[in-house]
């Protein structure tokens, strides 16, 4: 059986035995004695208001119903359900990455902002230091594709995120809400807003704990490894002393450990199973905040943002998984459960400051307009203790290093309308980024390297990168579109200065740039039914490449050309009274073109498939609720669940490591009764261990054999939940 066919008999049973479904809850209105209609979606992400039904932009918009507060992997349920994308949880913060539309950062990230999709909060950036971090009080999530560095700056290369919070706008009401499942799982939040000076003075704010036990055993220890704490908290208050200024002033905080598995030995017969001597410990705080001020005058409206966030990070654990090492070397697993051998212990630390100014048309303009600049700082420092031995030569001794880098831009966007129901729009983005590097190493006493090694270094570029689109409506409720855009993904230092130890030079990888060409159409139909669609073409110049070759145990950099193409959509129907659809889907193909000298050395060939860039990926959904007098009971029932595909796709741009597919099944039945409702889930039915990354080490001694390491996520979690406002 094919991976097509296998998924449309998987997907197909899921709904017919489930009602699996993704709703969509957001995406229709209606009143009792109403007909159903498609309510407006508006998005922000561009930084003015647009319809999305008339953005010439695809785009994904999930609500709380799509990211559950509940899950401790918001940013997988994202991409899960926006077609095309891709996150890579390498199970250390700081570490993970995403994908979109077939642009990725070709192995893993070279440093904190080597990003191909720009993310934001509330019009916030963030680096990837911050992502993953909890998503608290989330009104929505705008996936916005191709490239947006126009408005959202540096790196937004493949597309953008887009998380909007719930207001501080008066609206009275507190939550509680609460789960216990499987595995320790247990989930307790609390919301509370309203006036605190009538009309003038509103606040509000949100506290969160969770815990997990865990479900990857570990023989060695005796203990679980995959568990998690999180405590989380934010507050917001809204100024409004009359109808021309608004303030907005925001506060977050968290700090969640974990204790991911590593370098997990693929092919046991008991996988997963960790055989690190030591349990992992991986920890993330955070602590940001922003301040808003926006002013309506007569023409325009003048917005300000200023944010801070501080961002602290320490991943420690075993380099030498017993079982991959046993496997690999033929020795036996005790050889490797060294307490003192074969550790990292890395410490991380990054603070971000960025600042905006924006003018903004009003909404009533024939010709719609944003105009702005901005600032952006990060100080990122890292302090690394690495003691891997001779498996990782290059991963010995203590590297304490710095990167500040700065970035200054003008932007400017705006929609015209042309008549005869075409519009074209477009912006331009100049800016000038400049990153420097400060680094040490000293020795651990590892043959070869030297005592100590002190270099700097810096990298300065100034680019542009813009969007045009010409947009023609057929009627009200339907629009297609022509797309023409230039990504930009900045360039600068790798963050681990891999070679210090050997006396080497730390030079700056190239900015990656690329062409996006795009088709596109809206439309909307019968009140109940919202489809979209998209083919799309991304030619990438120097692509930024860091991989690890399994034949040397050495770290490798260089730049690659490469291209992607495919085709998505996404549908959105009411069915019925309370029954709604959801179906998403992207084909991509991609290849390595122009293969440099380098990549050929390292075994890439020209053709081979980008890294995690899926060929095919699908989620398909139906939510259903009625009234509960049908068993006998007062209130509503509800039924809900998802499927989310995700198909093969390689781990390095060898192709030497391919990682299956994966099948995601949820479910959810729930009764409600005015502000009460009580449910029980199912996540993860089909207990699937999804892979993030995997690479083959070959036989390193005579008796060994190759084998496959990998980081994967958790299994099936069931329980109960229950919420309660007033």
């Amino acid at each position: 059986m094919n991976t097509i066919t296998r998924t449309r008999l998987i997907s197909t049973t899921a709904l017919a035995l489930l009602g699996a479904g993704l709703p969509a809850k957001t995406a229709f209105a209606q009143t009792a004695d109403a007909p159903i209609v498609l309510a407006p979606i508006v998005v922000t992400g561009t930084k003015r208001p647009q319809d999305d039904a008339k953005l010439p932009v695809a785009t994904t918009i999930l609500d709380q119903s799509n990211v559950p507060p509940a899950t401790l992997d918001p940013i997988t349920e994202i991409a899960r359900q926006s077609p095309g994308t891709n996150f890579l949880d390498f199970g250390r913060f700081g570490e993970s990455y995403m994908t979109m539309r077939g642009l990725s950062t070709l192995g893993t990230a070279m440093n904190s902002l080597d990003s191909v999709i720009g993310i934001s909060v509330d019009g916030v950036p963030t680096t990837l230091s911050g992502i993953g971090a909890p998503i608290l009080d989330m009104e929505r999530v705008e996936v916005l594709k191709g490239p947006q560095g126009t408005t959202f700056g540096r790196n937004a290369f493949a597309g953008a995120i887009n998380i909007v919070s719930k207001p501080a706008d008066g609206t009275r009401e507190t939550i509680l809400s609460s789960e216990l499942g499987s595995d320790g799982h247990a989930f307790l939040e609390g919301t509370t807003g309203g006036w605190l000076l009538e009309n003038v003075l509103a606040g509000r704010g949100t506290l969160r704990f969770q815990n997990y036990d865990g479900d990857v055993p570990n023989p060695i220890t005796g203990q679980k490894e995959g568990g998690a704490q999180l405590g989380a908290g934010k507050a917001s208050v809204r100024y409004t002393p009359d109808d021309t200024l608004t303030i907005d002033l925001s506060g977050g905080f968290s700090k969640e450990t974990r204790h991911n598995s590593a370098f997990v030995w693929l092919e046991s017969p008991n996988f997963p199973e960790s055989g690190a001597d030591v349990r992992p410990d991986n920890r993330q705080q955070v602590a940001n905040g922003s301040l808003k001020v926006a002013k309506e005058f007569e023409p325009f409206t003048l917005t300000s943002t200023t944010s801070y966030q501080d961002v602290k990070i320490h991943n420690k654990g075993d380099f030498t998984d017993a079982f991959i090492f046993s496997r690999i070397t033929g020795l036996p697993p005790a050889y490797f459960n060294d307490h003192n051998a074969e550790k990292v212990d890395l410490n991380d630390r990054e603070r971000v400051f960025n600042q905006e100014v924006r003018l903004n048309s009003n909404e009533g303009s024939t010709i719609q307009w944003v105009a702005g600049a901005s600032y952006f700082r990060s100080d990122y420092t890292s302090y690394r203790i690495q003691n891997a031995g001779i498996y990782a030569p290059t991963m010995n001794g203590t590297f304490d290093n710095r990167i500040e880098s700065q970035t200054v831009a003008a932007f400017a966007d705006a929609s015209a309308p042309l008549g005869q129901g075409f519009n074209l729009s477009g912006g331009l983005r100049v800016a000038h980024d400049r990153q420097k590097l400060d680094a040490l190493y000293v020795s651990n006493g590892f043959p070869g390297t030297l005592p100590a090694f002190q270099q700097d270094n810096t990298f300065s570029d100034t680019y542009v990168t813009g969007r045009m689109a010409l947009s023609y409506e057929w009627n009200d409720r339907a629009m297609s579109y022509v797309s023409l855009a230039r990504g930009y993904s900045s360039g600068g230092f790798e963050k681990t200065t891999s070679y210090a130890g050997y006396g080497l030079v730390t030079e700056a990888f190239l900015p990656a740039t690329s062409w996006t060409y795009e088709i596109g159409t809206k439309a909307e139909i019968n009140d109940r039914l919202r489809v979209s669609g998209a083919i799309f073409y991304n030619d990438v110049k120097d692509g930024q490449v860091v991989g690890f070759d399994t034949n040397t145990s050495l770290p490798f950099m260089t730049n690659q050309n490469f291209e992607s193409y495919g085709i998505e959509a996404n549908v959105d129907a009411t069915l019925a009274e309370g029954l709604e659809l959801t179906v998403g889907g992207a084909l991509i193909g991609s290849r390595l073109v122009d293969v440099s000298a380098t990549s050929l050395g390292l075994g890439a060939l020209p053709g081979n498939e980008v890294p995690q860039v899926p060929g095919f990926s699908a989620n398909v959904g139906l939510s259903y609720r009625f009234l509960a007098d049908a068993v006998g009971l007062p209130g509503e029932i509800t039924l809900s669940g998802t499927y989310q595909y995700v198909g093969t796709r390689y781990a390095d741009i060898q192709n030497a490591a391919k990682m299956d597919d994966y099948h995601i099944l949820n479910a959810e039945i729930g009764w409600e009764k005015d502000n009460f409702r009580v449910y029980a889930f199912g996540r993860n039915l089909l207990d699937e261990r999804p892979l993030s990354y995997a690479f083959t080490y070959p036989a390193l001694m005579p008796g060994g054999a190759s084998g496959t390491t990998a980081y994967f996520g958790r299994g099936r979690v069931v329980g109960i939940g229950t919420s309660v406002r007033w």
